[in-house]
Formats: C-alpha cells, sequence, structure tokens
C-alpha cells in the first residue's frame, strides 16, 4: 500500500481540480475528459516526485550529501562515469555523515551510500531481506549468470544456500588444493613457453626496439590469469578439464574475454541495459546485443550438455565419487538440470572472472613493489617443496605463510573484485546510524561500495588506499589487518548474502601466487604507465596489465 500512496494523492488532488475548473479540465466527450485527467495527474505526480518529494517531505533529506547538483538529474552523471566507485569514495570521505550519504539521481530519485560498519551490518545481516537487487540488475545479469545463488533473491536464495553451502565447506575445499597447486604449475609452464618461444614480445606503443635489446619479454598477464581460473573452476566446479592454457583457441575463454572486457564500449552498452529501456535494447539487432545473445546461448547450451553428460554417466557407470562441485550437486539430487546450469553459469562467471582479476592486480602490486615480491618469493622457496616436486605441500603448509596471507589480504582489500553492489529497500524499513534507526521508505536504492569502505581512512588508517601488507603482519592481525569491525573488508560481502565461495577463491589465489612467485620474477613493461581500474562487473585493468617476466632458477 505504502507505494501506491504517492499515486492516490495525486489522484485525489486531480480530482479536486476537475472538480474546480470543469470549464478547462472535462469536455462533452467523455474519453477526451479522461484523456485530460489522466495528462494532469501525470504532471502532479512528476512534480511531486521530482520536486516536492525529495526536498520537502522525505525522511531522508536531511541526510547529507553532495550539495553539487543539477535540480533535474541531481547528481546521476556519477553513476556513469567512468569509474563510479572512485566518486563514492571521494564522497565518502569528504563529506561528513554518521553512516549514511544521500544523493539524488535521475528525476532526484533518492540514493543512498551506506558508509559506516553499522550501516553495513544492519542493511546486510540485521535487516538483509527487507532489500534485493534492483529488478533491471537482475534482468539483465539473469542473462549472463543465470537465476543462480548471486541473483537468487527470497526464499529461492535461502533454498539455494543451504543445498550449495555442504560443496564450499572448509573439508571439502582442502581436497581441492592439489587441483589448485597443478594447474598454478601449469600456469607457470605456459609463461616459460611463452617466453622461450618469444611470444610473449609484444611491442609496447611508443617503444624503442634498440633501447629494450636483451630485456625479459612482456606478457600480457590477463590472458594467462583467465586462462589458468578457467582450467581451475573447470576441474574443481565442473570436473572437466578446459585446458585453455594449451589450447590458445578456446572459445569460452574467448567469450567470455569478449564479454567482460573492460572497455568504455561494453560499459556503456551494460548501464544502458541496466538504466535504461533494456527490453527495446535487447529487441534491436545492434552488435552488442547479437554478440550477448551468441555468447549467452553458447554458454548455456555448453553448460546443459555437461550437465546431462554428467547426470546419465552417474545413473550408467556409478564412478567413484568425484571431488568437483558438479558431481556433489548431482549426488544430492536438490537441484533440476536448469536449476543446475545456471548454477554452472554462475560458477563460470564468480569462479574464474573474479580469481583472475584479483590474480592480476596482485601482479601489477608486487611488480612495482619489488621490495615484497623478493620477500614472498624468499618465503615461498623457504617452506614450501620445489616446483618440481612430486607431492604438492599441504594446505597447512600454504596457510602457514605470513607473507603470502599478508599480500593475498593488502590484494583483496585494495582490489575487491566487485567495486560497488547495488540494494533495493522492497519494504518500509530501517537502517541502524550512531544508534538511531534511521527510516527508509520502500523502494529506496542504496550503493554498497567496497572499494570505498576497504579504503576508508576511518578504518583503514591515513594509509588506507596504499599497499601496506604490513598492517596484516603485526601480532593478532593476520585475519583483520588492524580493523576494529569486520564490516572494514567488504571484499566477499557479509551476512547470508556474503560470497559462499570465498574460502575456494582465497585458497585458490594463494596457490597461484605462491607458484608464480615462486618460479619467477617481474616488472612492469612500462614503468610509467599509469594503471587505471574500470568496472563492467568486476574491478579489471584497463588496456591490462603487460609484464616482463623471467624464470628463476633454484626452485
Amino acid at each position: 500500500m505504502y507505494q501506491y500512496t504517492p499515486v492516490l494523492i495525486t489522484t485525489v488532488l486531480t480530482a479536486v481540480l476537475v472538480f474546480s475548473f470543469p470549464q478547462y479540465l472535462t469536455t462533452e466527450r467523455v474519453s477526451h475528459s479522461v484523456v485530460r485527467f489522466g495528462i494532469v495527474d501525470f504532471l502532479l505526480f512528476l512534480i511531486w516526485n521530482v520536486f516536492i518529494y525529495p526536498f520537502f517531505f522525505s525522511p531522508l533529506r536531511n541526510l547529507p550529501g553532495p550539495t553539487s547538483y543539477n535540480i533535474f538529474i541531481g547528481s546521476a552523471t556519477s553513476q556513469i562515469s567512468k569509474f563510479t566507485s572512485e566518486q563514492l569514495r571521494q564522497w565518502s570521505e569528504t563529506i561528513p555523515n554518521n553512516g549514511l550519504l544521500r544523493f539524488r539521481s535521475f528525476a532526484n530519485q533518492e540514493r543512498l551510500i551506506v558508509t559506516s560498519p553499522e550501516a553495513l551490518k544492519s542493511v546486510l545481516s540485521d535487516n538483509n531481506y527487507d532489500y534485493e537487487k534492483p529488478q533491471g540488475i537482475r534482468k539483465f545479469l539473469v542473462m549472463i549468470l543465470g537465476e543462480g545463488l548471486i541473483l537468487a533473491e527470497g526464499g529461492l536464495h535461502k533454498f539455494q544456500r543451504k543445498h550449495l553451502l555442504p560443496a564450499f565447506q572448509v573439508q571439502h575445499i582442502r581436497g581441492l588444493y592439489p587441483v589448485f597447486w597443478d594447474k598454478s604449475k601449469g600456469l607457470v609452464d605456459a609463461i616459460a613457453a611463452e617466453l622461450v618461444e618469444g611470444k610473449g614480445a609484444l611491442a609496447l606503443p611508443g617503444a624503442d626496439s634498440e633501447k629494450h635489446v636483451g630485456l625479459s619479454p612482456v606478457i600480457e598477464f590477463d590472458d594467462f590469469a583467465t586462462r589458468v581460473t578457467l582450467d581451475i573452476i573447470g576441474l574443481a566446479g565442473m570436473g572437466l578439464d578446459f585446458n585453455s592454457l594449451r589450447n590458445f583457441d578456446n572459445e569460452i575463454v574467448r567469450d567470455y574475454n569478449s564479454l567482460l572486457e573492460p572497455s568504455k564500449r561494453r560499459a556503456i552498452y551494460f548501464v544502458s541495459n541496466i538504466l535504461g529501456p533494456q527490453d527495446l535494447i535487447q529487441a534491436l539487432p545492434i552488435e552488442q546485443t547479437l554478440e550477448l545473445r551468441r555468447i549467452t546461448t553458447n554458454l548455456k547450451k555448453f553448460c546443459m550438455e555437461l550437465v546431462r553428460e554428467k547426470r546419465q554417466t552417474a545413473v550408467v557407470a556409478k564412478p567413484k565419487k568425484d571431488m568437483d562441485i558438479l558431481s556433489l550437486l548431482l549426488e544430492s539430487n536438490d537441484f533440476s538440470d536448469e536449476d543446475l546450469v545456471d548454477q554452472l553459469l554462475t560458477f563460470l562467471a564468480a569462479g574464474h572472472e573474479t580469481t583472475s582479476s584479483t590474480l592480476t592486480w596482485a601482479v601489477y602490486l608486487l611488480a612495482i613493489n619489488q621490495d615484497w615480491q623478493t620477500r614472498l618469493r624468499a618465503e615461498i622457496r623457504s617452506n614450501l617443496p620445489a616446483r618440481s616436486a612430486t607431492q604438492p605441500p599441504t594446505p597447512a603448509e600454504i596457510e602457514a605463510l605470513p607473507i603470502l596471507n599478508a599480500i593475498c589480504n593488502e590484494t583483496l582489500r585494495l582490489y575487491p573484485v566487485v567495486p560497488v553492489t547495488v540494494r533495493t529497500a522492497i519494504r518500509p524499513t530501517t537502517i541502524s546510524v550512531a544508534g538511531y534507526p534511521q527510516p527508509v521508505p520502500a523502494g529506496t536504492r542504496l550503493l554498497i561500495a567496497p572499494w570505498a569502505i576497504n579504503r576508508s581512512p576511518d578504518l583503514w588508517g591515513e594509509k588506507a588506499d596504499q599497499f601496506v601488507p604490513n598492517r596484516w603482519l603485526e601480532g593478532g592481525m593476520a585475519n583483520t589487518g588492524g580493523a576494529t569491525s569486520n564490516y572494514a573488508n567488504m571484499t566477499f560481502l557479509h551476512g547470508p548474502r556474503s560470497c559462499i565461495g570465498q574460502g575456494f577463491a582465497k585458497a585458490e589465489f594463494k596457490c597461484l601466487l605462491a607458484v608464480l612467485a615462486g618460479a619467477m620474477k617481474w616488472e612492469m613493461a612500462d614503468p610509467g604507465k599509469v594503471v587505471q581500474p574500470m568496472a563492467v562487473v568486476t574491478t579489471k585493468v584497463v588496456d591490462g596489465i603487460k609484464v616482463r617476466m623471467e624464470m628463476v632458477d633454484g626452485w
């Protein structure tokens, strides 16, 4: 009923105007009178929503926020800026607030930015199911990810999380470490082969070829990161080795690289679908839409064939129990084939794109912080078996390395995979702000920005936006980095919607970085290049990371 109140108010007011001024608003023809009534009603509704309610009646009107805005479109341009999350971070740091900031979007629609641990806990834990992802975002992303755990809401989300949780328990993840380690060695082998064959000697724009004679070849690392993480999620998630580290013409790799390309063109297309007339855009035969349709059709077909093949194999052959996630879900018999396709689409995206992006950022950070790269290499070589050893290290041996843990945690903090996520209040609710319940009307959109929270000086100190692994090496700080609240680190979110695969992702990330740092050294190909982040879905590097890499003997 609450959401219809403005409509009722403007309709009643229109009726009063018609009664008071019938000579202007009615005619002898009923149809004409109805049209006039509708036009007046719509104009009053527009005036109320755009110019009256947000400024004079909204319970959010007294919250702090940016003071520079357009009277018609508010601060909406910030939502389509090159990197929205950085704008949110700047507002969070420069505008005094107690946990909530308010800004106005298109047509002065109110938006909230959640900035404090108290407010985050209220939204993500205490009243979690009062919020859902906005319909436009969900509708678009379902085409790419399926209606898996990330996009499911309400009772469906509760069901999926309950029945997926056993596949992500610590015991099961520990059994996957050999897969992570073996593929990590495969990553180094693939890069080494590239170096020997000279394929990695990419030309840099404006580079002087004579000046670079004798230097290590340039490797575009993003591509290798994507391939190895796809191989890992293939084996660990589906029991299928894509072998993309060796097969450079893998169609799935090409499709995902194209789909999540961090380009302005792709970002504009995604934003247009989310904020604009999505049905119309999807009906137009434009290049981006046709490509999206082709890719998603191929991915769904691939996943359905895999599910049916594995289900048939399990029925006919009854093989030994496999460790991959799909086999566990098939064994549970809790999901239909269509449900499993949705989960596989989610695994493919969340299971490889997230770790791929994080590993790429770690390579960048260690390329510009050579001292930490050297310290990490020494720790790996002193405590883990050589890459040539027949037996991989145990999970306990990997988890016991403090420098590896510190660098991984600091990378995850500085470069959260999803820099901003959005929620809409589906009913009137409240958010706790400085101990006071701030009313939040139904339909209000909230922005939760891990990029801003994870770099907040109030939560992480004056070096919040700097790479400081030492914060994780001080006594008792290995899991917190010195932050006093769990909600100071939002990379994996918290509460019932927290990332179910964070244990999987951290273990995979540590194995990949350990083998890479133990076997190789690297530096930026162009030390003067300014690296820019951009988010299409995840935080990626514009134009990729290009590094000069070489093998280091003795491990």
